[in-house]
């Protein structure tokens, strides 16, 4: 049985939203050096009103097909948007000016040639490490679902897009390092002797376990554990990253966003810290966009609403939209199985948490340099194929030709994907979940 994915993800895109995809991923392309013509909406539209006069067919489409209404226009006139061209209702366009391209194709695959421009969101950026950094950024997810993650988040505004697009991905190059993060894992602090980041792990103060009601993996946060002096702010931020990197791991497609719940049973003033909770927020709304699915704040004592009245002023109202607060284990049971619910919070799973300290043997194959290197070819090749292939979607002038693109960038989305899992014991050191059996990540019919 085929799983349903969510809307707006590459599997479910409609017309409106696919074009804008495309945009998107010719953005990205021409910056790193692909040049060729992106296909006029124009006459995509016609051919979908010609394929639908001669069939037939109603503006239902089916997942991972492109449609519009029977007149070939969608309805949402909102996303009528033209590469280079000024967008109604967009931010000002002396924000986000198009600068002219310098860069030229070098690539054998690329045949066509035009004078689309470079987006003004990569400006004084290096195209090869930005183009690294976003093969980097996946994990078991696909290329196309990672873009519409942004592209979602920013209301399908291709502008918006990759300006936090552009900021994630130079974020991850300067700034949070967050690759080699999840590379060295715990074995590497744990060699360095940096006590207050292996402090979060031996305590448990965050930790991820069971599922909700609708598959997403969740988080538990234990704030009666956290005192400010403990640690370090970097190191309570390392630990956060790689708790989030750690989560990705969990996500097996249709699910890809986490659920969290902040335990505040025994909370009090002591405990709070509010630096934590602001670089987490930055983290969700700006680098992690769509990941999160429920934030459940469970049995705040009466001297949270001062600390919420405050907070609440700092979050995206995306974001907030999606904060539950829940009294009892009742309210908590309406949206996770009580087998997933900790006894202690009046649930059946009596797991208590107790940490394993990593072991250079528990990596077993991180050495083998000889696999490794092999299967990051297959990886270059894989990616190769993706893009040509993309390039060939992006350039389809009739619905049909670009349907057919589009599938086949699914499926090598997903060797792609499945390639990770492959390679993932071979570049990452092993993790708590490793040691404990958690993570399962796999991909559906590669």
């Amino acid at each position: 049985m085929t799983k349903a994915f969510p809307s707006g993800r590459v599997e479910t895109l409609s017309f409106e939203e696919e074009y804008i995809l495309k945009e998107t991923w010719a953005y990205f392309l021409h910056f790193w050096g692909y040049n060729f013509a992106l296909a006029s909406k124009y006459k995509l539209e016609r051919s979908l009103t010609m394929s639908s006069t001669h069939s037939g067919s109603s503006s239902k489409t089916a997942p991972g097909s492109s449609g519009t209404s029977s007149s070939g226009r969608s309805k949402k006139s909102k996303f009528r948007l033209k590469l280079g061209g000024k967008r109604k209702g967009s931010i000002d366009q002396n924000e986000l000016k198009r600068s002219s391209s310098l860069a030229s194709a070098n690539d054998p695959n690329v045949l066509v040639s035009t004078e689309m421009k470079i987006h003004e969101s990569f400006r004084d950026q290096d195209p090869k490490q930005l183009k690294e950094k976003f093969w980097d950024f996946l994990r078991h997810d696909t290329p196309d679902n990672l873009l519409l993650r942004f592209i979602r988040a920013r209301k399908w505004d291709v502008d918006k897009s990759l300006l936090m697009l552009a900021g994630t991905l130079q974020w991850r190059v300067c700034e949070s390092h967050v690759d080699k993060l999840l590379q060295d894992g715990e074995l590497v602090p744990y060699n360095k002797g940096m006590t207050g980041f292996m402090l979060q792990l031996e305590l448990g103060k965050a930790y991820i376990r069971g599922y909700d009601r609708k598959g997403r993996p969740l988080v538990h946060v234990r704030p009666k554990l956290h005192h400010a002096s403990d640690q370090t702010e970097e190191e309570m931020q390392h630990f956060t990253l790689l708790l989030i990197e750690w989560a990705r791991l969990f996500l097996n497609d249709p699910v890809d966003t986490c659920s969290i719940i902040f335990d505040l049973t025994d909370f009090s003033m002591s405990n709070m810290d509010y630096a934590p909770v602001k670089f987490m927020i930055k983290c969700f709304e700006a680098h992690y966009p769509e990941s999160l699915g429920v934030l459940f704040v469970h049995k705040a004592p009466w001297l949270f609403s001062g600390i919420w009245n405050i907070i609440k002023n700092w979050l995206d109202p995306v974001v907030a939209s999606k904060i539950h607060f829940t009294k009892n284990f009742k309210e908590l049971a309406e949206y996770i199985e009580p087998k997933h619910i900790p006894a202690s919070l009046g649930g059946e799973d009596d797991y208590e948490w107790e940490y394993l300290e990593p072991n250079d043997k528990d990596n077993g194959v991180i050495g083998d340099e000889t696999t490794k290197q092999k299967m990051l070819a297959q990886r270059e090749q894989i990616v190769e194929k993706f893009l040509e292939t993309t390039i060939k979607w992006v350039e389809s002038t009739t619905q049909d030709e670009s349907r057919r693109y589009l599938q086949e960038k699914i499926a090598l989305g997903k060797k792609l994907a499945q390639n990770y899992i492959e390679i993932d014991p071979y570049i990452r050191s092993r993790s708590i979940y490793d040691r404990l059996g958690w993570i399962n990540m796999k991909v559906d019919s590669v």
